[in-house]
């Protein structure tokens, strides 16, 4: 009990280390280390966004095995958008390093700059969650900034090309995968649902919460 909440603890305050664009004592030493803070802290995250799109599922009355499939589809699309963001993250960083990256170092570093996402449960904040999420991400991109410069042994200029060149890349690989992710979820729903659902490719790109609208309810 006493190693989980150590544990639990240690998360914590690598957490208010990175909000505070502070790099985290945990990510100081090997990854390998680092590496069960930097997952806790990935883990809450995911939590955070998944409390945030549970009660925007409720505000719309989305319930039971709707409100079940939608989540799992949301989920994902977050993953698979997560794990584009971290590969394109890493292929950068061999360019800049020419070679010399440690790999698993880079991962640890950017599931450390997810924790501006632990706020993402305030999405169902009616007008302004769409903000909300845009503030997060743009919130996370300058926390990676702060992170990678001593991790990968980079000056702060070139560290900041690096993250803005890994979230305009990881925006045009997004969209070139978009539709195809649109029409794989329209079919999942359909298949666990028994109901035909309107999945535009916006709805993918947002990472805002997936609330499936029947054909009939489809804006025009």
């Amino acid at each position: 009990m006493m190693q989980v909440l150590t544990w639990f603890d240690g998360v914590l305050a690598a957490v208010g280390e990175v909000w505070a664009f502070r790099v985290p004592a945990a990510l100081t030493g090997p990854p390998s280390r680092a590496l069960p803070v930097a997952a806790g802290v990935a883990l809450l995250a995911g939590l955070a966004v998944m409390v945030g799109h549970a009660v925007v599922f409720a505000i719309n009355r989305v319930t039971g095995l709707r409100m079940v499939v939608g989540m799992a589809i949301g989920a994902v699309y977050m993953a698979l958008l997560r794990v584009l963001t971290a590969a394109t993250i890493a292929g950068l960083a061999w360019l800049v390093t020419r070679g010399r990256v440690d790999v698993a170092a880079v991962g640890v570093t950017y599931l450390f700059a997810l924790a501006p996402l632990l706020l993402s449960f305030l999405v169902f904040v009616p007008h302004f969650g769409l903000l909300v999420g845009r503030v997060l991400e743009g919130w996370t991109v300058l926390c990676l900034v702060v992170l990678l410069s001593p991790v990968l042994g980079i000056g702060w200029w070139q560290a900041l090309a690096l993250g803005g060149g890994t979230w305009l890349l990881s925006q045009v690989l997004s969209r070139a995968l978009v539709r195809p992710l649109a029409a794989v979820g329209s079919r999942v729903w359909t298949f666990a649902t028994g109901r035909e659902v309107f999945l535009t490719a916006q709805d993918v790109l947002t990472g805002a919460p997936f609330v499936p609208l029947g054909r009939s309810e489809a804006p025009a």
